[in-house]
């Protein structure tokens, strides 16, 4: 057949129809198939976030705000050729 001559091409897939976006923030719920629960469980948790206790272990957004121990060191070229590698450079 000649190329001219061929039906337009339908694409396979199906589009539903315009996509809209929620005018606000949904409302939580929890899910139908859940346990319900306990009477003494707060709904007004708070937003989950770092830890401000001293009790657990300390919990940092940002490197800086970490102990200089555990902070990025410099790396020889050595140790960047050996990580390029996968370590066959060193053999």
């Amino acid at each position: 057949m000649h190329p001219s001559a061929r039906l337009a091409y339908t694409p396979l897939i199906k589009f539903i129809g315009k996509r809209t976006w929620p005018s606000g923030t949904p409302t939580p719920h929890a899910h139908p198939a859940g346990v319900p629960l306990p009477a003494g469980f707060s709904k007004s948790t708070p937003a989950p976030g770092p830890s401000k206790s001293s009790s657990g272990p300390a919990i940092f957004s940002e490197f800086w705000e970490a102990p200089k121990r555990f902070w990025m060191r410099e790396m020889s070229a050595d140790e960047m050729s050996a990580i390029e590698t996968g370590g066959a450079s060193k053999w």
